[in-house]
């Protein structure tokens, strides 16, 4: 079967340690062309743009998305008007707005599209909603704490509007919750706390709730000094679950679940794959809701100026 020549618009940090990886490690996919303003990417051609390689580059059939998510929408915009399949990283856009408005495009240019919420495919998700199903729900909370400075060193765009701040890694807590959890969930109140020399929040506390009263509290640090703590604890009737090291691990009361060998990213482009056969979507924007909520009803607290 001919593979799905693909290209890659934004060559930075994800894309060349998680992206590129777990393509040429599927067969089914072929990186043919890189558009991005930095590095080169070896082994393929490379482009200043996304218009330079659509209009001179080699035919591709799908385009991976890795560019920040300010200015993204325009860009996936582009590629669908081409009639190209589209994954694209997360968060899907800058704004809740532009997302709604490529999941109407894709639908309508007949193509498929994939908004690729990568810890949701963590070893141990699976697993966990498969034994979450039907079992009577307690109370959910969620801890999602990391460096800043080790894991986006420099990337001023996160401070910027539209970069989320803290949300840049705590939409991966609520991309898994949303993807475990039943029903869907809303946000009640949130206390979110800005760098004095920021537009994002540094920090934040969640409260979420869902149709049956379902306690849901997240805490969300980007200065978290010492080890991440990426973890989310789900209390039932029946016992206890909890995902540790990002959904990577799987206890229930304690006891260790064995999980899935395969890599998020593995997991994400076989994803692709599948819909591509399938000429299906999957574009779910449950976590970038939840964001934008939690900035809508979230109360502002100024705390000191953030330096990397």
């Amino acid at each position: 079967m001919q593979p799905i020549r693909l290209a890659l618009v934004g060559y930075g940090k994800i894309a060349q340690d998680q992206h590129v990886p777990a393509i040429q490690a599927n067969p089914a996919f072929q990186l043919v062309a890189v558009a991005t303003q930095g590095q080169p990417c070896a082994g393929v051609e490379n482009f200043k743009s996304l218009g330079e390689l659509l209009e001179n580059g080699p035919q591709v059939d799908a385009i991976a998305f890795c560019t920040p998510p300010q200015g993204r929408y325009a860009l996936v915009q582009q590629a669908l008007a081409a009639g190209k399949h589209v994954l694209v990283e997360k968060p899907p856009c800058a704004t809740l707005g532009e997302a709604q408005a490529l999941v109407d495009q894709v639908r309508e240019q007949g193509v498929s599209g994939l908004f690729a919420w990568h810890s949701r495919y963590a070893p141990g998700i699976e697993a966990a909603r498969d034994w979450l199903a039907g079992r009577a729900l307690q109370g959910v909370k969620i801890e999602w704490k990391e460096d800043v400075r080790k894991w986006h060193p420099g990337q001023a765009w996160i401070w910027q509007p539209g970069g989320l701040g803290v949300f840049d890694p705590g939409i991966n807590a609520l991309s898994i919750v949303t993807h475990l959890l039943a029903l869907p969930l809303f946000v009640e109140a949130a206390e979110l706390r800005v760098p004095s020399n920021c537009q994002s929040p540094i920090a934040a506390s969640i409260k979420m709730s869902d149709a049956h009263r379902l306690d849901v509290r997240a805490e969300f640090d980007f200065d978290h000094g010492h080890d991440e703590l990426w973890s989310i604890e789900i209390r039932c009737t029946e016992g206890t679950l909890r995902l540790d090291n990002g959904g990577a691990l799987l206890r229930i009361d304690g006891v260790r679940q064995e999980v899935s060998h395969e890599g998020e990213y593995a997991a994400v482009y076989r994803h692709f794959q599948q819909l591509i056969a399938d000429k299906a979507s999957d574009l779910d924007l449950q976590p970038l809701r939840l964001v934008a909520d939690s900035f809508f009803v979230g109360s502002r607290t100024l705390v000191e100026p953030f330096y990397d």
